[in-house]
């Protein structure tokens, strides 16, 4: 009888992490994120909502626009749209910024990636690398990478399917701290891309390592 109580014990205790809540891959209170195992922050506005996920993950977070714009064109005969997207990424990398854009540009050619963090940023199929550059983000060297996403929209104009070709346009940085490289992407159609680029601005300025 001791015996089997002993097994059932057993099997309970390692049926317990089954079960076990999954942490939080931020925290999110009062407009900062924080992000507690890679101490970093940073704020957002009321205008846009911001989503944890859970551990473990590479993206950390990500914002969409409360309030965004839609092309009439799209409202009135329907098709898929965008919705302006901001997104933090976290991975450890053996090598510097320009190591992690040569892996981006390689995907981008070959339409697949080794690189987890990568093949989660949606950047894989269509899309054309356009031009990057030296920027500093809180102290910290950085590249600024501009992506274009090509698409075809379907619309349904009087009964007649119709298609428009038009991108979005997704603006990356590259920031490495120690052993550890950050991808942030911002992204929305080319359409209202000039709109929201002050609000995308905005967040990277915010984010202190």
């Amino acid at each position: 009888m001791m015996k089997r109580l002993m097994v059932l014990i057993i099997v309970v205790f390692m049926a317990i992490p089954v079960y076990a809540k999954k942490k939080k891959t931020v925290e999110i209170k009062d407009n900062t994120i924080t992000d507690l195992t890679y101490n970093w922050t940073m704020s957002f506005p009321d205008n846009w909502k911001a989503k944890s996920l859970k551990e473990p993950n590479c993206e950390r977070v990500y914002l969409t626009k409360r309030n965004y714009s839609v092309n009439q064109y799209i409202q009135t005969y329907g098709g898929d749209y965008t919705i302006p997207t901001f997104s933090v990424f976290a991975q450890e990398f053996g090598g510097d910024v320009f190591a992690f854009e040569a892996l981006m540009k390689r995907a981008l050619d070959e339409h697949r990636s080794d690189n987890k963090l990568i093949s989660k940023m949606g950047i894989l199929k269509d899309c054309d690398f356009i031009t990057s550059g030296n920027v500093i983000i809180d102290s910290c060297s950085a590249r600024q990478i501009y992506v274009k996403r090509n698409y075809k929209r379907l619309l349904d104009v009087r009964g007649e399917p119709r298609y428009i070709n038009d991108h979005e346009v997704h603006e990356i940085y590259l920031v490495k701290v120690e052993n550890m490289i950050y991808v942030i992407q911002a992204y929305c159609e080319r359409e209202f891309y000039e709109a929201n680029h002050e609000e995308f601005l905005a967040f990277v300025e915010s984010i202190n390592f």
